[in-house]
């Protein structure tokens, strides 16, 4: 839910990023990736750190959502990219640990509102019945697999597609193999 207590301020979460930002960025990645991020405090917060700590390598930051409109705190992406906008230190931005029928309309709204790169890697669809213990089928996809769907990710405007909780490399094999398809490879 993004709901931290009244106790957490944008400080304390860059406290606790902080030497796992120094220890990822020392160790000479290629990307540094923020994900499944549920309110604009940690957006901010991360945005700022990596200033405050001059990281050089170029990172990504993901929210995740529930409903396809806000992030899982209820905050307006729009508000949230206008902060990842303002920064050069995030080279890509993007939802994932969401809900798969709601990235194509994620994605088109965020073509609307920035330049940068767009990255999506949603969950399985599947969701957890806390009472029986167990996870329920997808019925999201209707007769669209997930393969399928990725496929108008990519044309919606999306750079980077894979999957997040409750896929299997089967799925992205899929994913892959019908990216690769379309693009001619």
């Amino acid at each position: 839910s993004g709901s931290y207590g009244d106790d957490v301020t944008a400080e304390k979460l860059k406290d606790f990023h902080r030497r796992r930002l120094q220890v990822l960025a020392s160790a000479g990645p290629d990307l540094i990736a923020f994900e499944a991020i549920p309110n604009k405090m940690e957006a901010q917060a991360l945005v700022e750190l990596l200033e405050e700590e001059d990281i050089q390598v170029p990172s990504w930051i993901c929210f995740s959502s529930v409903d396809g409109k806000h992030l899982c705190s209820g905050e307006s992406f729009g508000d949230c990219l206008q902060i990842l906008n303002a920064s050069e230190k995030v080279a890509i931005v993007g939802v994932n640990c969401t809900p798969p029928q709601f990235v194509e309309g994620i994605i088109r709204d965020f073509k609307k509102q920035t330049k940068k790169a767009i990255a999506v890697y949603p969950n399985s669809g599947e969701v957890w019945d806390g009472r029986a213990k167990r996870w329920l089928p997808v019925e999201c996809f209707g007769r669209k697999s997930f393969d399928v769907m990725a496929r108008r990710w990519q044309e919606a405007g999306a750079s980077l597609v894979g999957g997040c909780c409750r896929t299997t490399p089967s799925t992205i094999r899929a994913v892959s193999n019908a990216l690769k398809s379309r693009n001619g490879q």
